[in-house]
């Protein structure tokens, strides 16, 4: 990789999260992507880890193309055990995402365990603040994440009023996912209302047979109204990244290439 890449230069606010490939090499991920003719992308930081960060940033370095974010998640419970390895992983993530130049770092709420929502919210504030303090020591912006509620073990705010909420109490921005979200009351309101904090919006399509996640398919396979769900946003002002994010068992079956090609197609075609 490297030099020898060139890009197109439209789509300059549209990008492909590597969810779906996250068990290939990284290094074949952006090939991958470089295939398809999408410049920006967004990576895990799990997939950083497992691979080794220091190889990772030089991959991605090498690479030609430009990160927009590194998702790091949260899976510990705030009445339980894992705070100080969650919060070490994402503060290599924030030092990762400043070498790169990624602007962002996604992450969830974590598991409210026993306590209520107000007093997991209570809690959040102290254990993240050294992660907020790290943050904007490195100039790179923190973006939560809102969840499906199925999704407990790793977050405790799933719409994206109660992300908001707990976002402007930690002081960061958010990361607006309409698969979680788009039945959700009141929801461009909300969005807004917050519209100088979203740093970054994604979306991935959603069948309501469906009762399990991972669970995604490619827009315009499913049920979701994207295309005026994405067109309602940019109509509120919104000019940052549209994401696309897919894994799950459809994206599997039809393979990752295969589907995030098809899914970055609808996005060239339907996301202003």
């Amino acid at each position: 990789m490297g030099s020898q890449i060139s890009h197109p230069s439209e789509d300059p606010n549209l990008s492909v999260c590597l969810a779906a490939t996250a068990a290939w090499p990284l290094a074949d991920s952006l090939v991958m992507l470089d295939r398809m003719g999408c410049a920006r992308f967004g990576v895990l930081a799990a997939t950083m880890e497992r691979q080794g960060w220091e190889s990772s940033i030089a991959t991605i370095r090498g690479s030609g193309l430009r990160p927009e974010f590194i998702a790091g998640g949260c899976r510990a419970m705030h009445d339980g055990d894992g705070w100080g390895r969650v919060l070490g992983s994402l503060e290599r993530a924030v030092d990762a995402a400043a070498e790169i130049g990624a602007p962002t770092v996604g992450f969830t709420s974590g598991g409210s365990g026993a306590l209520s929502w107000e007093a997991a919210a209570d809690r959040a504030v102290g254990r993240f603040a050294p992660l907020v303090d790290h943050a904007r020591a490195a100039g790179v912006g923190l973006a939560l994440e809102n969840t499906m509620s199925i999704r407990s073990a790793m977050s405790f705010t799933h719409s994206v009023a109660d992300t908001a909420e707990l976002a402007r109490r930690l002081g960061v921005g958010l990361m607006v996912d309409l698969y979680s979200a788009f039945q959700e009351r009141d929801l461009m309101r909300t969005v807004a209302d917050n519209l100088d904090s979203v740093l970054l919006v994604q979306i991935g399509d959603h069948r309501t047979s469906a009762t399990s996640v991972p669970n995604r398919w490619v827009p315009g396979d499913g049920e979701i109204p994207l295309e005026r769900l994405v067109r309602e946003v940019r109509e509120l002002g919104y000019r940052g990244t549209v994401d696309l994010e897919l894994l799950g068992p459809a994206i599997d079956e039809e393979g990752a290439e295969r589907a995030l090609g098809r899914g970055w197609e609808w996005m060239r075609a339907h996301v202003p």
